[in-house]
């Protein structure tokens, strides 16, 4: 159970300030609205998140042997 908190929040943090970051640099002016930019960087740091989760598992096996 601690993995899957850990890995929400994970991904919430990451989405958050991934998203609040881009709208100032980028979408703010390219004319996205902020709701938009929320569900993207969610999406975006979902599949972050399961990459890193992926990455993680594989170190942890590969030390085991």
């Amino acid at each position: 159970m601690q993995g899957v908190i850990k890995f929400v929040k994970g991904w919430l943090l990451f989405s958050l300030l991934w998203g609040i970051f881009m709208w100032f640099v980028s979408w703010k002016a390219q004319g996205k609205e902020f709701g938009m930019v929320m569900v993207m960087s969610l999406y975006a740091g979902l599949i972050y998140q399961a990459l890193m989760t992926m990455v993680a598992r594989y170190k942890a096996r590969r030390s085991q042997v």
